[in-house]
C-alpha cells in the first residue's frame, strides 16, 4: 500500500496524465470550447517520495506503447514503399514507366512526447498525433535546458496550448505552412524548487498560473526498500494504464465530440467559491495572484471534466452531454482547494519582480516567532483573519501577513 504522501502525489500526478487520456470530452467555459488537459508541477528535495508521480505515468503506457508498434508498422510499410518506388524511379530514368510517386514518410505516433525536443519537432510530434501528447518529465532541468536554446524554447507553445491557441510551423521538407488548430496537451515536470527556477523564474512568468503545483515535504523516516508489498506495485498501476487505454481508444473512435456540464446549482456554487477565493486573494495577498484564481477556476472545471469522464466508464454508460454527479463537483472543488495552498506556498517562495507585500520586510526580529504563534493560536480557535490582525497586531493593517503565516508561510 502506498503511503499517505504517496497517495497523494500519485492522485495529482494521476490527474495530469489521464487529462490526456479523454479525446472528444470537451466543456463550455467562459464562452470557449476547453478539454481536460491539465498542467502539473511536483516538486521535493532530491530522492524526497516522488515515487507516486512514475506510478502515474503507467496509466499512459498501454496507449504509448500501442502508439509506438503501429508507427513501427507505418515504418514496415513505408521501407517497402520506399523500394517499389526506387525500382520504379530506375525504370523512368530509363524511359520505360511514368514518374513514380514518392511514398511520404511515416507519422510518429507517441502518446508521451520527449521534453529534450526542438520547438519545431514538438509541434510536428503533435501534428502527427492529432494534436495530443503528455510531455512527462522527471527533472526539471530536462526541459528547462531545452528552453535555454533558441531552437527549443516552447515556452510560448505550452502557454497556448494550455488553452487550446492555435499553433503553427513551417516544414521545410515539403516547403509548407502546418497549423495545429486545437492542441491538447497535458504536461507533468517534477523537480526540485532550483531546478523550478530555471523553468519560471519568478510569478510574472507566463507559465506560473497555467500550472497545478504539489510540494513534497521531506520525511524524517527511511522507508522499508525490502518492503514485500510494494513488488506488485509495477503490475497493478500497468494493469490500470490498460483500463485507460480501452478508455482512450473508446473516446477517439466516437464520430462526435461528448459534451460535459455542470448542474445549474452546481455552476451557481462554482462562481460563488471562485468569488470568494478571488476577494480572499485580492485582499489579503495581491493582484498579481489575481489571475492563478482565475486559471485555478478552469483547472477546477477540468478535474471535474475528468472525474465525470471515468465515472461514466466505470458505470458502463457514455452519455451526451455528460452532467457533472454532486459528488464528483464536490470532489474537484475540494481538490482544488488543496492545490490553491500548493500554488500559494510556491507563490511567496518565488522572486518578485516588484514588492508586493511591504511588511514582510519588517518580520526580521525576534518578535516574529510569538506573533505567529500567537497568530496560530487565534485561527485554530476559529478567529478570521482581521480579528487575528486586530488581536495581534492593533491593526487590521497585517491581514496579508496573517494570512500568509497561518496557510504555512
Amino acid at each position: 500500500m502506498l503511503d499517505a504522501k504517496e497517495r497523494e502525489v500519485y492522485a495529482v500526478a494521476a490527474l495530469a496524465v489521464g487529462s490526456g487520456c479523454l479525446p472528444n470530452i470537451l466543456g463550455h467555459y467562459g464562452g470557449n470550447v476547453f478539454g481536460a488537459n491539465l498542467y502539473l508541477y511536483v516538486l521535493g528535495n532530491y530522492g524526497e517520495g516522488k515515487a507516486g508521480v512514475m506510478h502515474a505515468r503507467k496509466l499512459g503506457e498501454a496507449i504509448h506503447l500501442e502508439k509506438l508498434e503501429y508507427s513501427k508498422e507505418l515504418e514496415k510499410d513505408y521501407k517497402r514503399e520506399m523500394a517499389q518506388y526506387k525500382k520504379a524511379f530506375k525504370l523512368f530514368e530509363a524511359g520505360k514507366a511514368e514518374m513514380p510517386d514518392e511514398p511520404t514518410p511515416p507519422e510518429h505516433r507517441k502518446f508521451y512526447l520527449p521534453a529534450n525536443s526542438s520547438k519545431t519537432a514538438v509541434k510536428q510530434l503533435l501534428k502527427e498525433n492529432s494534436g495530443r501528447g503528455v510531455i512527462f518529465e522527471t527533472e526539471g532541468d530536462t526541459l528547462a535546458d531545452v528552453f535555454k536554446q533558441d531552437y527549443g524554447n516552447f515556452s510560448d507553445d505550452l502557454r497556448k496550448a494550455w488553452g487550446h491557441e492555435p499553433l503553427s510551423y513551417y516544414r521545410r521538407t515539403n516547403n509548407e505552412d502546418v497549423d495545429i488548430s486545437f492542441p491538447c496537451v497535458s504536461v507533468v515536470l517534477s523537480s526540485t524548487f532550483d531546478q523550478l527556477l530555471r523553468l519560471i523564474p519568478n510569478i510574472e512568468n507566463g507559465l506560473f498560473s497555467r500550472f497545478m503545483y504539489y510540494e513534497l515535504e521531506s520525511s524524517p523516516e527511511f522507508k522499508n526498500v525490502f518492503d514485500k508489498k510494494k513488488v506488485g506495485y509495477g503490475k497493478y498501476f500497468s494493469e490500470l494504464g490498460l483500463q485507460y487505454q480501452n478508455i482512450y481508444n473508446e473516446l477517439a473512435k466516437q464520430e462526435y465530440p461528448i459534451y460535459f456540464e455542470l448542474q445549474p446549482h452546481q455552476e451557481a456554487q462554482f462562481v460563488k467559491v471562485f468569488q470568494d477565493q478571488k476577494s480572499e486573494i485580492l485582499e489579503f495577498v495581491g493582484s498579481a495572484l489575481g489571475g492563478t484564481i482565475n486559471r485555478l477556476g478552469l483547472i477546477c472545471f477540468r478535474i471535474a471534466m475528468q472525474l465525470a469522464a471515468l465515472r461514466a466508464f466505470d458505470d458502463g454508460e457514455l452519455p451526451n452531454p455528460l452532467i457533472c454527479s454532486d459528488q464528483d463537483f464536490e470532489n474537484a472543488i475540494r481538490i482544488t482547494e488543496c492545490l490553491k495552498k500548493h500554488a500559494l506556498s510556491v507563490f511567496y517562495k518565488l522572486p518578485k519582480p516588484r514588492v508586493i507585500n511591504p511588511d514582510a520586510e519588517e518580520d526580521k526580529d525576534v518578535a516574529k516567532v510569538e506573533n505567529k504563534k500567537k497568530c496560530l493560536e487565534l485561527h485554530s480557535q476559529g478567529l478570521s483573519v482581521r480579528e487575528i490582525s486586530e488581536a495581534v497586531f492593533g491593526t487590521e493593517k497585517k491581514k496579508s501577513t496573517v494570512h500568509r503565516w497561518i496557510n504555512g508561510n
